[in-house]
């Protein structure tokens, strides 16, 4: 396939800017322990070991929101480790506070790559990641110390994964690469993009299905960014998320608004935002256990959450101030 050129990647970076184990214990005993375990340490964020009631009240530099481990649990990517919005109350790390860099949430956890935090022994930066405990032990995928993903697009159902790779490593040149393991990669052609592009995004639980957000619009692939077409007004979409069987997406003019539009026939309607002016939008989530359950947050550093689909709205965090 053909690979993206040196110049639309050039385009993209000026737009997007355990369980302890008994040794001596026969080997499914030891591995229903870990798994006990393992289900403890996920319970409930209140007793996580990781996690404490957050006394931060400022939040710079957000990378991504989604909702890991389907769970009824919000997680902000920040540049000073995550924090976790549940019932609530908000929670932040006391270890393992690193900068999730294109953090992408998934059913089963969450993969990222970035930076590590202060005092951290991982590798800088960070490669390809992924934790299936709320960033408490992280599984290294590759590219440890070569690479940092600021833009990856990860299936929430499959796992399957679109890496922009802005500089070369030791498998990769630069492009866009797409693999179903985090093992074997393969280069992605994007015919029929636009010269700008401002994220990339794929299907929840169809891997073939990949689009890609614009200035000029959000296009969509359906063989796995082999080719892509234009299916929205041509319009500035600053972000979007795919839902199963439809796809939210963020508009800039004439305002900032949430469109949904169906995957099957197109139909468009619009979500009923908070009843103030609004900045970009630049992430977008749904909770998959309650998909009426909306979240975004704006350039401004403002997060807005609605539990009824919009008809009413909460500000969690005002301009970069968490609000309690």
């Amino acid at each position: 396939m053909k690979k993206i050129s040196l110049y639309t990647i050039g385009l993209i970076l000026t737009v997007i800017i355990s369980a302890c184990q008994n040794d001596q214990s026969p080997p499914n005993e030891s591995q229903s322990i870990e798994t006990e375990q393992k289900q403890a340490n996920l319970a409930s964020i209140s007793n996580s070991a990781i996690y404490k009631e957050a006394d931060r009240k400022q939040i710079d530099h957000v990378h991504g929101i989604g909702y890991p481990g389907n769970r009824n649990e919000l997680l902000v990517a920040t540049h000073n480790g995550p924090l976790i919005y549940h019932d609530q109350i908000w929670y932040e790390a006391t270890t393992n506070k690193n900068d999730y860099m294109g953090f992408q949430a998934v059913s089963d956890g969450f993969y990222s790559s970035g930076h590590p935090g202060e005092g951290s022994a991982l590798p800088n930066p960070l490669g390809l990641i992924k934790s299936t405990d709320r960033g408490k032990t992280l599984e290294k995928l590759g590219f440890q110390g070569e690479s940092d993903f600021h833009y990856l697009a990860v299936g929430y159902e499959t796992n399957a994964i679109y890496a922009v790779n802005q500089q070369r490593n030791s498998e990769m040149e630069i492009g866009v690469y797409y693999s179903e393991d985090a093992k074997k990669w393969v280069d992605v052609a994007l015919k029929g993009t636009p010269d700008q592009i401002s994220g990339l995004f794929t299907h929840p639980s169809n891997p073939n299905i990949v689009a890609i957000t614009s200035p000029s619009g959000l296009y969509l692939s359906r063989n796995q960014g082999e080719s892509f077409t234009r299916i929205t007004k041509e319009v500035a979409v600053s972000t979007m998320i795919f839902l199963e069987d439809r796809f939210i997406y963020a508009v800039q003019e004439p305002r900032n608004q949430l469109i949904v539009q169906t995957l099957q026939d197109g139909e468009e309607e619009e979500v009923t935002m908070p009843n103030q002016t609004l900045d970009t939008i630049d992430y977008v989530t749904v909770n998959p256990q309650n998909e009426d359950e909306i979240v975004f947050h704006t350039i401004s550093g403002s997060l807005y959450q609605t539990t009824d689909n919009g008809k009413s709205w909460t500000i969690l965090i005002n301009e970069g101030q968490i609000k309690k």
